[in-house]
């Protein structure tokens, strides 16, 4: 019999190294041959030793049970002890038995990683007609940014603590768009026409603000409303819209 090199590996138990060896004498688990696994098995363990690697039990007990199959081979047969033939077609089965959840577990970790495969969707490029400088500034005048500049300078003044010390409790606060749908047809009821800024001006909180922006957009998906702009960065103007949503 040729020496066999066996190299120190995690193997998950006594059966994952009996189905290596068996890999590396090109065996057919129907027919192994237990003297010369028996041996190598041995020399591994052996091995692990030798590297003061702590040995598992089970691989002890694997031991044995393959050391009393060889013995009952090389000793003399006798009809009242268990036949050798019996032990070996039981490790044959637990061997195929264990082969069989091995395949199935790699099976089941490939789909696990192709499961873990992050797919993404590439940034597509919306095709948009180009709208020329001198086009998208038209009716822009020194005098409006000026007034647009002036009314967002105010803004952040007033939102300067200019004490050391403000107190201020917080309260949840709750907003529903329909409640703001209503009471924007109740403003345009006696005012035809309302700007944009104004509405905004009267809402006490950034919250308030969104849930009514999301109240005109409703509104004007269903007709209720018309908003309007008359040039770029002009004031928007909000109006009654039909009868109905017609």
């Amino acid at each position: 019999m040729e020496s066999l090199n066996i190299s120190i590996t995690n193997f998950e138990g006594p059966f994952d190294l009996l189905l290596h060896l068996l890999k590396v004498n090109k065996m057919q688990i129907q027919e192994i041959r237990i003297s010369e696994i028996t041996s190598q098995y041995l020399s591994y363990l052996h091995s692990m030793q030798e590297l003061d690697l702590e040995i598992a039990s089970e691989f002890l007990l694997m031991a044995s049970t393959l050391l009393e199959i060889k013995s009952r081979e090389m000793l003399p047969k006798h009809e009242e002890e268990v036949d050798e033939e019996e032990l070996k077609e039981k490790l044959v089965l637990r061997i195929e038995e264990y082969e069989a959840f091995k395949k199935i577990a790699e099976n089941l970790a490939e789909l696990f990683n192709k499961d873990l495969f992050i797919f993404t969707k590439r940034a597509e490029t919306i095709a948009q007609d180009e709208v020329p400088l001198e086009d998208l500034l038209s009716g822009v005048t020194m005098d409006s940014l000026y007034i647009t500049y002036k009314s967002l300078m105010n803004r952040q003044k007033e939102k300067v603590n200019r004490s050391f010390i403000r107190t201020k409790t917080v309260e949840r606060e709750e907003f529903k768009i329909e409640d703001k749908m209503e009471e924007l047809e109740r403003i345009l009821l006696g005012n035809q026409r309302v700007n944009f800024s104004n509405l905004l001006l009267k809402m006490k909180s950034k919250a308030e603000c969104i849930v009514f922006f999301l109240a005109i957009l409703e509104l004007s998906r269903n007709h209720r409303i018309r908003v309007s702009q008359n040039t770029v960065f002009s004031e928007i103007i909000i109006e009654k819209g039909e009868e109905n949503g017609e």
